[in-house]
């Protein structure tokens, strides 16, 4: 028995690789994405964070009212393999939303711009329990996306 793929691909890269590219993933107030749109906007933002140095392992504090917000930086965050701790000086929060680095402080549409440029890919495996400790953390984002409903 192989080894489970990332929590990252499992969520949103295995739905679009199975055709479901155009299913809705998130419906909100104000807007929706379907499956490709979510993947291409959370994968562009992990992009721009890994430029300000978000990495793997790193500590990263997310506190975002808008649910939009929270659901592209929970999948860039996890996609990056960043680990969520409220302490961190790297911190993505307010609305609207800014991303503070510990010395600098970037608009996050700023960041998911620049990211647009080198989108990250998700790891093919997570490390340890990474898959596990991220779907208690976030299961109000990545339970639904991996089961492959539509967040609201």
């Amino acid at each position: 028995m192989g080894r489970l793929q990332s929590v990252a691909f499992r969520a949103l890269d295995q739905h679009v690789i199975a055709g479901r590219a155009d299913e809705l993933a998130l419906v909100t107030s104000t807007d929706s994405l379907s499956y490709a749109q979510l993947l291409h906007e959370s994968a562009s933002l992990a992009g721009g964070l890994r430029d300000l140095g978000l990495a793997a392992g790193a500590p990263v504090h997310l506190a975002v009212p808008d649910r939009h917000t929270w659901v592209l930086a929970v999948l860039a965050v996890v996609r990056l393999g960043a680990e969520p701790d409220p302490a961190a000086t790297f911190r993505i929060e307010g609305d609207p939303a800014t991303i503070h680095t510990g010395d600098e402080e970037y608009e996050l549409e700023l960041v998911l711009r620049a990211g647009r440029v080198d989108p990250a890919r998700a790891e093919m495996h997570d490390a340890g329990d990474y898959g596990e400790r991220m779907e208690r953390a976030y299961g109000d984002v990545l339970a639904t996306l991996l089961h492959g409903g539509t967040l609201t």
